[in-house]
């Protein structure tokens, strides 16, 4: 029934500013942009963003949660460089980077709509 994941819509509150962060700050690639709507090319997904007045085209607000009810997580190359480089840009990482019983090197943080975003690096057990 379900055979790919093509993409994730955020329903955002500020499309200026979470534009703002996909884009300048994590630097994620703008596949398109109309109005309150941009999506994010991710390989062979796209991460996108809607306002949420805006997506009422879409279904009513009644059916529309609150923000943070997500964790999204992505994996990096190198975990401490991309801490240093979102600490750099203003990204407070409120846990982490630190090493998890699953073999994996993780830190997190909010976008500007308390979603969770996590990054992760695998190591090698020594």
């Amino acid at each position: 029934m379900f055979n790919k994941l093509f993409a994730v819509c955020l329903l955002v509150e500020d499309f200026s500013q979470s534009f703002n962060f996909y884009k300048n700050i994590l630097g994620l690639k703008l596949n398109t942009q109309e109005k309150d709507f941009a999506n994010f090319r991710l390989g062979e997904t796209e991460l996108a963003i809607f306002e949420r007045k805006s997506a009422t085209t879409m279904f009513s607000r009644k059916y529309m949660g609150k923000g943070g009810g997500v964790i999204i997580g992505f994996q990096v190359e190198d975990i401490r460089m991309s801490c240093k480089s979102l600490k750099s840009k203003g990204v407070n990482i409120f846990e982490g980077p630190k090493q998890t019983p699953w073999n994996q090197e993780v830190a997190y943080f909010y976008d500007p709509d308390k979603n969770i975003w996590e990054i992760s690096e695998y190591f090698e057990e020594k």
